[in-house]
């Protein structure tokens, strides 16, 4: 159990803050997605949760107990798409990664063999985008890390070696579970969010530096619907609902599908039927697209 208490932090010159008053507990959960705009505050986090920086105000604890930044450090590891070691050759990077002791060589070599990884001493920055983001995930992966932290490292790859990435993530994450290895915990950002409604089991949504959500993928996607009728039953059910938040719409010849959040409505199964109307669950990326969101226009009946 990871435990933040109102973590804040405002970068030296800054007014604003990049963090602020953040308070949550990430407990049993082996993937957490950490999605929000640009600016919202995720790289901040995930550096503040590796240990990298130090908060300006509130505390992290680990099972209970109180955890120094070194403690941070020393139990986890961060990889990300930002070329902050292209001074380094890969052999030097996977040369410091097996001092740790929890490091596992022979998921490293599945690692290489899967992704074409080439471990030598040529410098980093003579590797493509995807080739160092790759090198850097396998990296955090075999290192077993307790605590392995992605910060948006699929945004240069493929998207083959996204999906492989996943593959390796949720095997992990499977084989943590069944207790075939020890406990570990990945939070992943990114911007592609519908990637991740398959691989996470919660989320942690950030906004203007500000946590805006925190709970698991199904709440969240339930968080809204989406109707699908005739374009003329789904225009009575509008009418007969001018304060219903109309978030996305869609037509396709005389169907149309609106997406729409019915928690706050009187609205039910009963009579979404006498409006000829069918409800599915909304995926993740709308759900997230709706919740960001500063102001929710009202809905329009053409």
């Amino acid at each position: 159990m990871i435990t933040l208490d109102s973590i804040t932090h405002t970068y030296p010159g800054e007014n604003e803050a990049a963090l602020r008053d953040i308070s949550l507990a990430l407990g049993d959960s082996t993937v957490t997605a950490l999605v929000g705009p640009n600016g919202s505050g995720k790289t901040t986090l995930m550096q503040i949760l590796g240990g990298l920086m130090v908060p300006t105000s509130g505390s992290i604890a680990i099972d209970g107990s109180q955890a120094s930044g070194d403690d941070l450090l020393t139990g986890s590891i961060i990889a990300s798409s930002a070329r902050d070691f292209d001074n380094l050759s890969s052999q030097s990077l996977v040369t410091y990664a097996r001092l740790r002791p929890t490091w596992d060589e022979q998921l490293f070599a599945h690692y290489t063999q899967r992704f074409d990884l080439t471990v030598n001493r040529k410098f980093v920055r003579k590797l493509s985008g995807g080739q160092a983001a790759i090198l850097s995930g396998s990296i955090a992966l075999a290192s077993g890390a307790p605590l392995t932290l992605l910060d948006e490292i699929q945004a240069p790859l493929d998207v083959p070696t996204r999906y492989a990435l996943y593959e390796e993530i949720l095997a992990l994450a499977g084989e943590v579970m069944e207790g075939q290895r020890a406990p570990r915990r990945f939070i992943i950002s990114s911007h592609m969010v519908s990637e991740l409604e398959k691989v996470a089991e919660d989320v942690v949504v950030l906004k203007k530096s500000e946590l805006l959500a925190h709970e698991s993928i199904d709440d969240f996607t339930c968080r809204v619907c989406a109707l699908t009728g005739h374009a003329s039953d789904v225009e009575r059910f509008l009418a007969a609902h001018p304060d219903l938040a109309l978030i996305a719409s869609r037509e396709l010849g005389p169907t149309r599908e609106i997406v729409v959040d019915l928690r706050a409505s009187a609205v039910g199964e009963t009579e979404l039927a006498t409006h000829s109307l069918t409800s599915s669950p909304c995926s993740f990326q709308d759900a997230f697209a709706y919740l960001i969101q500063d102001h929710l226009p009202p809905p329009r009946v053409s």
